[in-house]
């Protein structure tokens, strides 16, 4: 999406399974988007966030929509509240691959958060 270069930034996130696992973390689709997100606001920029204001900006304000339409949808961004499960415990965790959880969750909320990218990048809210 967005012509995002697909080498090294896969590496973004490689870790994030780890807080997953913790029991005690944000969706990662949030963290997932708001990295997309800095990066298209940032693509061909050379230096740090803080020497683009404007862009900087955007993205602040496009992750600020994006997380208030979410909680707004689904009442949290907590990722055991909206999955309905502690990842930590092997317990849960069996019964939601079992159970194929995510499809009435975590598919749910993949949708709304490529749809509301989509949407942002459509009103030029990204560039």
């Amino acid at each position: 999406m967005w012509d995002l270069p697909p080498k090294g930034y896969s590496w973004a996130t490689a870790g994030y399974m780890g807080a997953i696992s913790s029991g005690q973390t944000t969706c990662g689709l949030l963290i997932g988007s708001n990295i997309a997100i800095g990066l298209r606001c940032g693509q061909g920029k050379e230096g740090i966030p803080e020497e683009h204001e404007q862009e900087r900006n955007k993205a602040i304000h496009a992750v600020c929509e994006l997380y208030s339409d979410f909680l707004k949808e689904f009442g949290s961004t907590d990722c055991k509240t909206l999955s309905h499960c502690d990842f930590s415990n092997s317990e849960e965790l069996n019964r939601y691959i079992q159970n194929k959880g995510w499809k009435n969750t975590c598919d749910i909320f993949l949708k709304f958060v490529v749809n509301k990218c989509i949407e942002l990048a459509e009103k030029e809210k990204l560039i």
